[in-house]
């Protein structure tokens, strides 16, 4: 059961005074006359999504101020409404199922009652079924996602991917109909069955090397009956397309960091890569690599030529993609696309993540995959033109991709784009550290700086602002050795900054105003209690005449918060969250 702390709950409500909104995390009602139907769509929503916290008892047409009429009694009866509605046993009256673990609970803002649900995500429970759904309106229609703030029913074939997320798919064991093992490629097969044969495997044992058909049944390459499995043509067939016109890798260069909305403009570059599996691999991995540039390493008397991407990461992206997408009939249709634009490269397939895997635990190497027959043979066969086979062992991809990544200089791997029925992995060119931004660094005092610390300031530079956790997810680095990072560039003035941030840039060269007196500002406040202009100023001992461009500039960088308009007496500063 998850429950909402008290420095969260103000956190939320501050981030949604700030954007004066609800957001993809959180949702308010005043629910001041009755508990609205609408909040069962938003506890669907946040259970088949990311989780998320529910708020009763706050006016979103008065930026989100205790709503007037929400009294004790009427957080009692709401929370009596919501554990009603939230009781899965046989004499309950359940409103979703199946029912989060989670319990109302009371709170105040601003020293008025509210009540809080907090929502946990089902995505990791494999022991329970999925999707959550509102009773009264079925599976169909009553089946919701969380986008930004809104609660958006699923398509029914995002409802398919969820009821299958852990049911192992069949597809690629079953028979393609109409072909024998003569369409299989006897080059191809008789590869695979020599590399397994002089490797450790006793996967072979027992079987004679004449025998090409018991083989290839004990692979699952071939049915009970002989007819080539899905996996076994896909993987070894000349032409897979011949039936599975789909099954291709989508290459398209674009000429900026977004797909062109205008149908006349032409790509930059297109290959549709076909073929049997390991060669679709090779050529989309060869589609992409022409189109990135390289860049000149020197250590010491030697000098090298690098891709901006590593390679085998581009390949590891694109066999999992392949590897792991849906092959079911309700996504036969779609393609594994490879889309290059000039900041990044994005690997998208159909099927969304499987299992237990959610974008916050894929980097840990769970050994799970949608496509268990596939999987394994791709982990056999060898890769058309060099050594190797086409997929590295059960887990290991993922990891292997950040740790590359991040011994390149670029930010991990980034899977959140992914959606329930597509996973997408952005991976970042050049990363932070392109031409311009190292010349950037290199202009800065106090060089030459080590990579983490080239990175965080490219990272600043690029976003604006970043946070402690920000830092952790593009570099792999520890809490605690990110704040050891952070002060020793706050100390040498590149960076502004406290506690789990936000930092901004301090450079001087950037036009930034000098450090000591927005630090002095900082230093007075706290994301909890705010401060009007006029305690500031006691506190820092400046003039309001001083204070008030400081505090615009402070506000506008994102390190603090305003409470109300510029123009309200009540205006007030927080320190951001």
């Amino acid at each position: 059961m998850t429950t909402v702390n008290a420095d969260d709950l103000h956190q939320h409500v501050a981030r949604m005074r700030r954007q004066r909104s609800d957001d993809a995390s959180v949702e308010a009602k005043a629910a001041v006359r009755d508990l609205p139907k609408s909040i069962w769509d938003t506890v669907s929503a946040f259970a088949n999504t990311d989780g998320g916290t529910i708020i009763l008892g706050l006016d979103e047409r008065e930026d989100f101020q205790p709503a007037k009429g929400f009294t004790e009694a009427v957080a009692k009866r709401r929370i009596d409404a919501l554990i009603s509605g939230l009781d899965a046993s046989p004499q309950g009256s359940a409103k979703v199922a199946p029912v989060p673990d989670c319990v109302p609970e009371r709170d105040t803002v601003d020293g008025r009652p509210v009540v809080v649900l907090n929502v946990p995500s089902l995505r990791e429970r494999l022991d329970i079924d999925m999707p959550c759904y509102v009773i009264v309106k079925g599976i169909l229609n009553g089946s919701f996602k969380r986008m930004d703030d809104h609660d958006v029913r699923l398509s029914p074939y995002e409802v398919h991917v969820l009821r299958t997320r852990r049911i192992e798919d069949p597809t690629d064991r079953e028979p393609v109909l109409g072909t024998t093992i003569e369409d299989l490629n006897p080059q191809s097969v008789d590869r695979l069955l020599s590399e397994l044969r002089s490797s450790s495997s006793h996967i072979l044992d027992h079987i004679n090397k004449d025998d090409r058909e018991t083989a290839l049944k004990r692979l699952n390459i071939l049915t009970s009956d002989g007819v080539p499995t899905f996996a076994g043509y896909a993987t070894l067939a000349p032409y897979p397309q011949q039936e599975f016109p789909r099954l291709v890798v989508d290459v398209a260069v674009h000429p900026g960091t977004q797909k062109a909305q205008d149908t006349n403009v032409r790509f930059l570059d297109r290959q549709v890569c076909d073929g049997p599996i390991p060669l679709m691999v090779e050529d989309a991995v060869s589609a992409v690599t022409r189109n990135l540039r390289h860049r000149r390493i020197t250590k010491g008397a030697l000098a090298e030529d690098i891709l901006e991407i590593p390679e085998d990461v581009l390949r590891e992206a694109i066999t999992n993609a392949v590897m792991h997408r849906d092959y079911s009939a309700h996504a036969q249709g779609q393609t594994v696309a490879v889309d290059i634009y000039q900041d990044r490269v994005e690997v998208g397939n159909p099927g969304g993540l499987y299992g237990g895997r959610t974008i916050t635990n894929i980097d840990e190497g769970l050994p799970v995959s949608r496509n268990k027959v596939l999987a394994n043979l791709l982990r056999s066969v060898p890769r058309p033109h060099s050594r190797g086979m086409v997929a590295e062992a059960a887990g290991t991809g993922v990891p292997r991709m950040i740790n590359a990544m991040r011994q390149q200089g670029l930010p991990a791997p980034d899977y959140d784009a992914t959606t329930i029925d597509r996973v997408t992995v952005k991976l970042s060119r050049f990363g932070l550290l392109d031409p311009d931004v190292r010349a950037w660094l290199d202009s800065l005092p106090g060089g030459p700086r080590n990579t983490a610390a080239d990175s965080v300031l490219a990272l600043t530079r690029r976003d604006g602002k970043v946070w402690v956790v920000d830092i952790r997810r593009n570099l792999g680095l520890d809490s605690d050795d990110v704040r050891d990072l952070l002060g020793e560039l706050v100390a040498e003035g590149l960076l502004i900054g406290m506690n789990d941030g936000p930092y901004v840039l301090a450079d001087p060269k950037l036009g930034m105003p000098s450090t000591g007196a927005r630090w002095e500002v900082l230093s007075v406040l706290d994301s909890r209690e705010p401060l009007k202009i006029q305690e500031i100023a006691e506190q820092t001992g400046k003039s309001l005449s001083a204070l008030r461009p400081l505090l615009r500039e402070l506000v506008g960088d994102g390190l603090i918060t305003a409470t109300a308009p510029p123009t309200s007496r009540n205006r007030a500063y927080l320190l951001a969250e």
